[in-house]
Formats: C-alpha cells, structure tokens, sequence
C-alpha cells in the first residue's frame, strides 16, 4: 500500500499500467455484461433469437458501444506486454513512455494558450458564430491547431481583422514556435534516453521472468 498525500492508501498494483488496465478492463467487462443487448432482447419478441436490436435495448445500446470501445483500446494496449520478446521494440516502447512527459508539457502548453487567446476573442466585438462565447472561441482553436477546422470557415474570419490578427498569431505561436520546441525536446530526450534503454529493457524483461515465476506452483518443479 501507498499513501497518496500521506493519507489515501492506495494498492501497489495501481501503479503499474498493465495491471491497473488489466482492472479497468474487467470493470468494463462486467459494466458490458450488464449491458449487453443480447441479454436484454431475450425477453423481447424477435424474429431472431440471439437479436441486439429491441425495444429494450434502445436505451442502453449507446452505453454498451462506448465501453466496447474503450474495452478494445484497452486490449490492444495490454498487448503491448508481449513486446519483451523483442529488446528492440521493448526499448522503443520505454523509450516512449520516457518522453511521453514531453508531449504533456506541449498539450498543457496548448490548453493554456486556447484558453488564453479564446477568452481574448470572445471578448471583441464580432458577429462569428465559430467565435461567439469562450466555449466556441476555445473550441474553433482547438480546431485550427489540429488541421481541422473547415477552410470555408476562414472566408468569415479573414471579414474580420481584429479576429483574422488573433487567430494568426495564435497560429504563428502554435506551429512555428510549440510545434518547433516539441521535436526539438523529443529529439534531445530521445538521445539522452535511448543509450540506457536496451538496459532497461532487459530488466523489465527479467523482471517479467521472475514474477512469472513466482506464480509458477511448486509441484510443476518436479
């Protein structure tokens, strides 16, 4: 047990990322059981037998999907595990989660100048719907960073100068600037990291063994 804070006592196995999946995807397993429209439509009258499409699965088909979602991710990402088979991409994978820290100082990076420059056009004096609250302000830019903001939007935007001035600032800082500053901190916390990696790749693989082996019954030993 750890405490968190001092205070909360929390299991040692939460902090490993394949055990604490391993639980979540149970959690979903079961929420999924209950959910399942199969279960549901068996008492519904069906032209099928095993149907998920009933009256009685309309409100909960929509529950079921996400968490079929995130149980999917989640098998594919336990599946990672099976990478200590291969030092190269054992060490490719700790490699990522080494500079994964990174990429969440560029996303709060980000978050913070949306926040920033979406409270700033809210506040001018504009008829943009794309732009009319903080909410929308906040969420067009977020579009703009990602490339998916639709072309034909920028035809309004570009009416308006103190709104077109905002936006390529906003633009200017995110990809010349952010962008720039991210590659540059992953490419020197890759070449740090990646020398000790094959290293610790090796660990983890011993210490898969050794925990694999303290699961293993004393009698299959002789």
């Amino acid at each position: 047990m750890t405490k968190v804070a001092g205070l909360l006592p929390v299991p040692d196995y939460l902090f490993n990322f394949q055990q604490f999946g391993s639980l979540v995807l149970t959690i979903c397993l079961i929420l999924m059981l209950a959910l399942e429209p199969i279960v549901h439509c068996l008492s519904a009258e069906t032209d099928k037998l095993f149907s998920s499409l009933c009256n009685a699965s309309e409100d909960i088909i929509y529950a079921y999907s996400i968490l079929s979602a995130v149980a999917m991710l989640l098998y594919w990402l336990l599946l990672t595990d099976l990478s200590v088979f291969s030092m190269r991409f054992s060490a490719f994978l700790l490699v990522i989660s080494r500079v994964a820290s990174e990429v969440g100082l560029f996303l709060g990076a980000l978050i913070y100048l949306i926040a920033s420059f979406a409270s700033a056009i809210s506040s001018l004096n504009h008829n943009l719907k794309d732009f009319a609250g903080m909410h929308w302000s906040a969420l067009s830019l977020w579009e703009i960073a990602l490339g998916m903001y639709p072309g034909s939007h920028f035809v309004s935007v570009v009416q308006n100068e103190l709104v077109m001035v905002a936006v390529s600032l906003f633009v200017i800082m995110i990809a010349i600037f952010l962008v720039n500053l991210l590659i540059a901190q992953l490419n020197g916390a890759y070449q740090l990291v990646y020398e000790d990696m094959v290293g610790y790749a090796r660990l983890n693989r011993a210490r898969i063994i050794v925990t694999t082996l303290e699961q293993v019954s004393q009698k299959r030993w002789f």
